[in-house]
């Protein structure tokens, strides 16, 4: 071999079996169906990789949603006691001022009513003092 030779063949780099393939492939214009398979594996990688995302956010969510969820039974758990022991006594009260108005009401009526016999009753004047 020459140094001519021996300069060309280390420009062209060292000659693989599957280099005469790639050629073969590209001078029919067909997709080289290695890189086809190269990229759909790297499109089947990135969609696991966003499912994974996914899941993950969707745990994290449901954890959220879990201490929301025991936050509002502690509150309620605080409040339901003292709530059961008042409502009978808020119960009463208003049962006690629903009386009352209706006492007043009849009052009212009564005053309404015995408005007329107040005119045969003399007014008395106040007293003027000088």
């Amino acid at each position: 071999m020459t140094s001519t030779d021996e300069q060309s063949t280390a420009a062209q780099g060292p000659s693989s079996p599957l280099d005469g393939v790639n050629d073969l492939i590209r001078s029919l214009g067909l997709d080289n169906p290695l890189a086809t398979g190269a990229k759909a594996v790297d499109q089947a990688r990135r969609s696991v990789d966003a499912l994974i995302a996914s899941m993950e956010l969707f745990v994290q969510s449901m954890d959220n949603i879990n201490q929301v969820a025991s936050r509002v039974n502690r509150l309620l758990d605080d409040i339901e006691g003292p709530l059961r022991q008042t409502i009978p006594h808020v119960s009463g009260a208003l049962s006690a001022l629903q009386r009352l108005s209706e006492a007043t009401s009849g009052l009212n009526d009564l005053a309404r009513r015995l408005g007329p016999l107040g005119a045969l009753f003399p007014q008395q004047k106040p007293s003027q003092d000088s």
